[in-house]
Formats: structure tokens, C-alpha cells, sequence
């Protein structure tokens, strides 16, 4: 039933003055000015359930779920704004929900309708559609103050776990590359080209852009295998010239001769390289000096091909790094070997730190769920997922090409498939080289060789982390 302000102004003070007479004489109702709505959540709400049957069949349900009643919802007063961070899920239906609340001092609370001017008793006891911001004005049981709320239920109009790819326009560029690898850095999508001759540059506004253009930068032949982003710049090492850009088009040079092969991983804190013996190196200062870092296991093992990382706060332990790498080594590897060479390292960035060594991850034959040795693997972070991308199995790893993203969730210890992270539909995997990253609003990119197949995606849930 619809009442105005007046009518329920009298409905509540009849109700006082009703509890009044029934008590002694000596007893006393007060009265206060407060008015407000100092909890609310909701109870339940109808939603549709897809399920899949034994034989592969799509279905849904309808059912009344009080799982609701886990979203927490914010009130901020000063705004009169009530709201849940965390919308439900998709399938909610938002004209039949069931909430509860509280009032301060008994004040009562009344819900404008969605068609006029008129207010109802907001009951907890029958539905309510919040379909749209729902405005409820909480009156002090003194009848002299009042407070308006407008209360949002969001709902999610897209499943969590759906990953949507879009292809972008061919990078010309790319198809004729033999090594490929790209950086998000500064906005920018960083693409590295190599032809066998020299490695091109090449870059995308990450934003909004839809094709990659050239840099008119030209660095020496393995350069593109011989890159890494710290922070905001891009370090390269040319030939024997270790150098660092911001655009990826214009470089300083940090040493003319640098004491390392190979450039490989880098924390928010360091850079690591490996030197002529395959011992892993590591520069504190930015790439100026570098020493022999420590390592846990026979050098051997360290990976020299295809060789990625990524690097990620330590949950573990506050104020900390971890770096994950990962790679192939062709002359430490036997015709058996299916599993790619894994080390990871911990980096205290505390006052007292105390420094750790790289940690090799020695699989053996009861290992299960190991890092499959793919070629050109790489390493990204998506969400709570570390992914694993590559092309066919090498040694005795017999995967083929681009068949599977293999996720991990436990800091790269064990890998699998998963059925929502995977190649777009229309994925060209006639490929023999491909470069991955993902930006700042956490994007995947992919672009390819030979196709020149250029594709970004997202996780509906990492979008709304």
C-alpha cells in the first residue's frame, strides 16, 4: 500500500503512543532526532543456475539463494549512498530480492516507488526490486529530521570466468620475424622483430591503438632474446652493449662491454644475466655492476633458450619479490627430457634483508603436473593464474604446437590445463614464433609470425579486479 510523508508520520506516531498506554504510568517513551540506516544486506534472491548435464547438454534452473547474504554492502552516510563492491553473480535476478536492515533509535524507514512520488513501509519480508537505485528515506522517531539513501545492488551482467579475445588488424611486420618478444612499457605495447640479420622495433599505443608502427630503431641480431622491462625501462643488451630505453626508440648505454651473454629476469629490485659459464648474475645498480648471484644447484640447469620470467609480490611475506623463470637449454637437455628448466627466487626488499638463492625446481619421474618444455615458451601473469604459452613439444615432450595455455596457481610449482584460458577461436597455429605480454589494465597481447595474427584478451574476473 503507497503513503505519503503525512500518513506515515501519524501511522508511527500511533504506534507510539499505543506502546505508551500499555505500560505503567510510571514508565516513559522518548523520543529522538536521530535518523538513519546503520546496517543492511540482503537475504536472498532468485537466480538462474547453468549447469551441464552428464552427456554434455546446456541447462539452467531457477532457484531462491541465500548465498547473497555473504556480499557485504558499504553505507556511507555523509554521500546517503548504500552499495556492494562486489557485485552478485550473473543470473541475479534483481526485481526479487528479500533484504534486512536496522534504523538508529527506532527511526522508521520508507522506499519511494519506481513510478511516482508515493513511499511504502520498507518491509524485509516481501521483495523488492532494485533493478534500478532505489531511493528510502529513514524518518527520526521524533518526527523532526529525516534522511535519504539511494541504494544500488549491482549484479554482474558477465560470467566471471569467460575470457574474451579481440583480434587486431595483421602486424605486417611480424610475419617475416624468425624471433619475436614484446614488453608493455610506458603505454606501450614494445615489440621486438628479428629477421636473422637484426632485430627491429616496433610499438602500439596500448590503449588505443590497432597497429604497430616502426620505431626506425635496428639493435644487434639476438637483441630481441636479450631484452627485459624493470620498472618503467626497457634494458637490451646490443651485441655486447648493455643499453635502456624508455620508448623503446631512443637508448642510453649503461656499459660498452658488459660482463654477461645473456639477459634473463629481472625483480623490482635487480636485473640477473648469465655470463660465459652459464652462472646467473646479478646487478643491483641498474645494469652498472654485476656479480655472481647464488644458486642452489648445479649450473647446468640453468635455461638458456626461449628463456621468460615473470615477477610478482611475494604473498608469503610482506615487502618481497618473487621471480619466476623458466626456459629450454638445448646442450643440458637429453632426446627424454619433456619438462622445461624452472627456478625461482625471493627477493627481501626489507631493511635487514637477507639474501636468498635461485631455488631449482628438480622434477623427476614422479613429478606430476610439470612445466611441459615448449618452444619459444613464455611466462605471463594473469589475474591469480601464471601462464605458460608455447609452441610444439621439444625432446621428449611430444605437445602440439599452441594446443593448450597451461595455468598455474602455485607460484609455478605444478601446471595444467585449464578449460576457460585458452586460444582465441580463429588462433592461425601455423606459426613457429610468437611475442606475449600483458599491459597495465591487465590485457593479454598476442602477436604472431608468419600470420601476423595480432590478439588481446581479458578474464572477465581479472577486468573486475
Amino acid at each position: 500500500m503507497r503513503i505519503h510523508f503525512r500518513a506515515i508520520c501519524l501511522l508511527f506516531a500511533a504506534a507510539i503512543t499505543a506502546a505508551s498506554c500499555l505500560n505503567s504510568d510510571d514508565d516513559t517513551v522518548s523520543y529522538y532526532d536521530d535518523a538513519a540506516i546503520t546496517s543492511f544486506s540482503l537475504s536472498s534472491a532468485k537466480m538462474t543456475i547453468h549447469t551441464t548435464s552428464s552427456k554434455g547438454e546446456d541447462s539452467t534452473y531457477v532457484e531462491v539463494s541465500t548465498k547473497v547474504s555473504n556480499y557485504n554492502f558499504i553505507i556511507d552516510q555523509l554521500k546517503g549512498l548504500i552499495y556492494n563492491v562486489d557485485s552478485l553473480p550473473v543470473g541475479t535476478d534483481p526485481t526479487k530480492i528479500l533484504c534486512t536492515y536496522s534504523t538508529k533509535n527506532n527511526s522508521l524507514a520508507a522506499i519511494k516507488s519506481m513510478t511516482s512520488d508515493s513511499l511504502a513501509y520498507f518491509s524485509t519480508s516481501d521483495s523488492i526490486d532494485f533493478s534500478k537505485p532505489r531511493t528510502v528515506t529513514v524518518y527520526s522517531s521524533s518526527g523532526l529530521a529525516k534522511k535519504d539513501y539511494t541504494i544500488s545492488v549491482n549484479i554482474h551482467k558477465e560470467k566471471a570466468d569467460t575470457l574474451k579475445w579481440n583480434q587486431y588488424p595483421d602486424c605486417q611486420f611480424a610475419k617475416t620475424a624468425k624471433g619475436l618478444k614484446s614488453f608493455y612499457l610506458n603505454g606501450s605495447i614494445v615489440l621486438l622483430a628479428a629477421n636473422g640479420e637484426n632485430t627491429s622495433v616496433y610499438s602500439l599505443d596500448a590503449a588505443n591503438g590497432r597497429q604497430f608502427s616502426s620505431l626506425n630503431t635496428t639493435l644487434a641480431t639476438d637483441a630481441w632474446k636479450n631484452a627485459l622491462v624493470k620498472g618503467n625501462t626497457l634494458y637490451v643488451l646490443d651485441g655486447k652493449s648493455l643499453k635502456k630505453s624508455a620508448d623503446g626508440q631512443n637508448y642510453d648505454t649503461i656499459l660498452d662491454n658488459a660482463p654477461i651473454q645473456r639477459l634473463i629476469a629481472a625483480s623490482t629490485e635487480e636485473i640477473y644475466g648469465l655470463d660465459g659459464d652459464n652462472n646467473i648474475m646479478v646487478s643491483k645498480d641498474s645494469g652498472l655492476t654485476w656479480n655472481a648471484d647464488q644458486m642452489d644447484s648445479d649450473n647446468k640447469f640453468v635455461p638458456t633458450d626461449d628463456v621468460s620470467y615473470i615477477c610478482i609480490p611475494f604473498k608469503y611475506s610482506a615487502n618481497s619479490d618473487y621471480v619466476l623463470m623458466a626456459g629450454n637449454n638445448a646442450k643440458a637437455s637429453t632426446a627424454s627430457d619433456s619438462t622445461a628448466y624452472v627456478w625461482s627466487k625471493t627477493i627481501d626488499k626489507s631493511v635487514d634483508y637477507k639474501e636468498n638463492k635461485w631455488t631449482y625446481y628438480n622434477y623427476d619421474s614422479n613429478s606430476k603436473a610439470t612445466l611441459k618444455s615448449l618452444n619459444g615458451l613464455t611466462l605471463v601473469c594473469h589475474g591469480n593464474y601464471i601462464l605458460a604459452l608455447g609452441g610444439k613439444g621439444l625432446g621428449g615432450c611430444k605437445a602440439a604446437a599452441y594446443s593448450a595455455i597451461y595455468t598455474s596457481l602455485d607460484n609455478g610449482l605444478t601446471w595444467k590445463k585449464n578449460d576457460t584460458i585458452v586460444y582465441p577461436y580463429g588462433f592461425d597455429r601455423n606459426i613457429t614464433a610468437m611475442a606475449v605480454c600483458t599491459d597495465n589494465d591487465n590485457y593479454i597481447w598476442m602477436v604472431c609470425n608468419n600470420t601476423g595474427q595480432v590478439w588481446k584478451g581479458r578474464l572477465n574476473e581479472v577486468a573486475w579486479q
